[in-house]
């Protein structure tokens, strides 16, 4: 006798496979999220670094040497980088006395995510824009 309780495997197929297909695109969307953050964090860095290369230019007569110089990379002279924010090594790959340029890189799987600042500069510039990965909003949105 069936009384009609629980459910056919075809049910529980049907519902793995939405299952799946909902997370085939909502993992890709979250790991691009969060890579998308961390290289809002290294811009931000990258904005302090501007600011205090002009503090020590207006100090020094010069710019920083290395980034360890800088208060909120270590404030002590003594590296050539720093890491700090979600991965991303800072460093000074252009200091000369009158310009300078801070360079933020970050390994993505096989790709290096690589942000650089300078005096000429207001924001930020990525040099490496295909890094980060797959956008489902520039795939959808063009952008």
């Amino acid at each position: 006798m069936d009384t009609g309780k629980g459910f056919t495997l075809v049910e529980l197929m049907v519902v793995t496979a939405i299952i799946a297909i909902l997370a085939s695109v909502a993992i890709p969307a979250y790991i691009n999220y969060i890579n998308r953050t961390k290289q809002g964090q290294a811009a931000s860095a990258l904005m302090t670094a501007r600011l205090e290369q002009e503090e020590w230019y207006a100090d020094n007569q010069a710019y920083a040497k290395t980034i360890e110089c800088l208060p909120s990379f270590g404030n002590s002279c003594s590296l050539a980088t720093a890491s700090t924010y979600g991965g991303y090594t800072f460093s000074l790959p252009v200091a000369l006395g009158n310009t300078y340029q801070v360079l933020a890189s970050r390994a993505i799987n096989a790709n290096i995510d690589k942000l650089t600042i300078s005096p000429n500069s207001n924001v930020p510039t990525i040099q490496t824009p295909n890094a980060i990965g797959f956008s489902i909003f520039q795939w959808i949105f063009g952008q």
